[in-house]
């Protein structure tokens, strides 16, 4: 399971993942079973996932769902009631870039408007929270403190995505050991980036705000993995 984080390059990984010959993956990227379709039962999302491949040999079946990262509190619990033996894979991106891609994707997709000074500096906080989705989802410690309740950390694969953009075959590589795959070359024309074609022009007041912003979750996030190497 690609379980996130958005903008981090779960596109591309599951791309890559998807022409291994070991794998037998999902009928289309993000299912949405875990947070978005869990009422339609085990039936519905059985039916997402391929038969002949694994009479074939495939030993890995793969989905690929990044916002299940994000809806982390109630897809945990599900996702191990119904596989508990998963194997997760989280990319993990600088929370300041990820909120700047993501707002980009939303120009792109015309699903924003607004300028980056308030959609980027605002909170927007209700009865405590924020739901400003931009900055909320580089809350990563809280959204993988719920898996790792569930899930032992040998389960989980961190993988940086600064890492993966510019080590791309040797991250590749590492996936395929996690997932106990044989190893193989990076597809052809493989390559690791960000696919957003709108860059928006960013302000230094904006970036300044996003660092300080993301400082107290950059910590936490820290202390709950210990051995990943932060921003």
């Amino acid at each position: 399971m690609i379980i996130g984080g958005m903008k981090c390059g779960t596109t591309s990984l599951n791309a890559w993942l998807r022409e291994h010959p070991g794998i037998a993956f999902s009928s289309h990227k993000e299912v949405h079973f875990f947070d978005k379709h869990f009422e339609r039962g085990t039936g519905w999302y059985r039916t997402h996932f391929p038969i002949m491949e694994r009479l074939q040999g495939a030993s890995c079946t793969l989905e690929a769902t990044p916002s299940y990262l994000y809806r982390a509190e109630r897809v945990a619990p599900r996702m191990h009631a119904l596989i508990p033996g998963a194997k997760l894979i989280v990319m993990l991106r600088n929370p300041v870039q990820r909120a700047i891609s993501h707002y980009g994707h939303a120009l792109r997709n015309q699903k924003e408007s607004r300028p980056p000074e308030v959609a980027l500096m605002s909170d927007f906080t209700s009865n405590g929270s924020c739901v400003n989705h931009y900055k909320s989802r580089g809350f990563y410690a809280k959204q993988l403190e719920h898996f790792l309740n569930f899930y032992p950390r040998n389960n989980i694969l961190i993988i940086k995505s600064e890492e993966f953009f510019s080590a791309p075959s040797t991250i590749y590589q590492q996936t395929l050991n996690f997932l106990n795959l044989e190893r193989r070359p990076l597809p052809d024309n493989a390559t690791a980036r960000n696919t957003s074609t709108i860059k928006p022009v960013i302000s230094d007041a904006v970036r300044q705000h996003l660092e300080i912003f993301y400082e107290q979750p950059n910590q936490d996030l820290s202390a709950l993995l210990g051995d990943f190497p932060g921003w």
